[in-house]
């Protein structure tokens, strides 16, 4: 029962993320302004009943009731994918705080992955989110280590961020400095790795076999698979 209802709030979680993506990449637009869902193309607010995640989607067929405009389908995505995240946190997570910690995580990366995606932009706020949530995971285990990741993984970052200026953006650095306090030197390493090998098929998939070298590249995404997966396997495995 208690799986199910984590699972229940990740989709409600992920409503919001949805918010949180579209009103981050507009201007004018402000998370609490207005303080209701509204259709980006009609602009009438969404009642209650049209804003059930998933379902509404489902009985709706995709469309706003008002105006038809295709919704798309990156909202329902973005709330199964949160779902089915929180889930697999509360399977995993033994202890309340670690839980809380874990979906705090794991829904600013969700988010910072989409907006990404779409702006080749990171908000500071959900970073340093991540960041801050980083370092109270790292203060409850061995705290000297998730810091020797995160110099390591921040020079390296920095060291690309030198030589790769126009390519890699503050945001991904910052990001990369969350993801290193959060796991530890090894794991850090694998995750930067990870990140780096989806992040050429990306490339390499979106030139059809071919990489051109000034082809910018959502790196967060990437970034947060990476750091997150490992993060989960550390945490059981106490790799952490």
């Amino acid at each position: 029962m208690w799986h199910i209802l984590m699972f229940g709030l990740g989709l409600i979680i992920g409503s919001f993320l949805n918010v949180v993506i579209y009103r981050s990449t507009r201007e004018g637009l402000k998370l609490w302004d207005p303080p209701y869902s509204f259709c980006p193309n009609c602009k009438r607010k969404i009642q209650w009943y049209d804003n059930v995640p998933l379902l509404s989607y489902i009985l709706l067929k995709g469309r706003c009731r008002y105006c038809g405009w295709k919704i798309p389908l990156r909202y329902p995505i973005v709330e199964l994918l949160t779902g089915v995240v929180f889930l697999l946190n509360s399977l995993l997570m033994k202890d309340s705080l670690d839980l809380f910690l874990a979906c705090t995580i794991s829904s600013s990366l969700i988010a910072i992955s989409f907006i990404d995606l779409e702006t080749f932009l990171i908000p500071d706020y959900l970073n340093f989110t991540v960041v801050a949530s980083s370092f109270i995971v790292a203060l409850r285990e061995r705290f000297l280590d998730h810091l020797m990741a995160f110099f390591i993984v921040t020079a390296m970052f920095l060291v690309l961020k030198f030589f790769y200026r126009d390519g890699l953006g503050m945001g991904d650095v910052i990001l990369a400095m969350g993801m290193g306090i959060l796991l530890s030197p090894f794991p850090a390493i694998i995750a930067v790795l990870v990140a780096s090998i989806s992040g050429i098929l990306f490339a390499l998939i979106r030139g059809k076999g071919k990489m051109d070298i000034k082809m910018r590249i959502p790196f967060g995404p990437f970034l947060a698979l990476g750091g997150y997966t490992l993060f989960l396997i550390s945490y059981t495995t106490r790799w952490l």
